[in-house]
């Protein structure tokens, strides 16, 4: 967490504060947008969303009204969409924990145009939150792993001013990074 406080500050000091003027001028994702736009900022990766058969039934009448998207890729990322009719609602890819540094760094890119297509950020920028983050989820994996946890994770929380919070839970079957609106499911 210092290393990522660090890199925030020093984000601040050279213009790019992620202030809630910043997230409070711009607008909220539509899922028809990221899923739109998010394919064209991974570039050299196939990458589609896909509609998933379900097939549920529901004894007590509480149709949630959330539609499901498979992220499918080209590369060992697995990832969901879910939308409330074109609201974007949460954004989640993930990595077994034992990947190979190729898979990592593809993981890494995946996150960085997710961070890219939501917020408008530039690939420094993000880059940056993603390397503090997964750098602040390793130590707090390690240290979780060195005190014989139980449930043995790493886990960091960024709040992006009123819209959107971000997410990094590393296991160690899995690494998980997450974005969800605070407007609820």
């Amino acid at each position: 967490m210092r290393i990522f406080a660090a890199i925030m500050s020093g984000l601040a000091l050279t213009g790019f504060s992620a202030s809630a003027t910043e997230a409070a001028t711009r607008a909220a994702a539509t899922c028809a947008s990221f899923m739109q736009d998010y394919p064209k900022a991974l570039g050299t990766f196939r990458v589609s969303f896909e509609r998933p058969l379900t097939i549920t039934r529901d004894l007590f009448g509480g149709d949630d009204g959330i539609d499901v998207h498979i992220l499918a890729t080209n590369a060992d990322v697995d990832g969901t969409l879910k939308c409330k009719g074109d609201a974007f609602r949460r954004f989640e890819v993930r990595i077994s924990g034992t990947a190979d540094a190729a898979t990592s760094a593809n993981f890494a890119q995946f996150q960085q145009a997710a961070l890219s297509t939501l917020f408008g950020w530039d690939r420094a920028r993000s880059a940056t939150v993603v390397a503090a983050m997964s750098a602040d989820a390793d130590e707090y994996l390690r240290a979780s792993i060195q005190r014989g946890d139980l449930y043995r994770s790493g886990k960091v929380e960024y709040h992006q001013g009123g819209l959107y919070d971000l997410g990094v839970i590393w296991t160690e079957a899995d690494h998980t990074f997450v974005v969800t609106t605070q407007d609820g499911p």
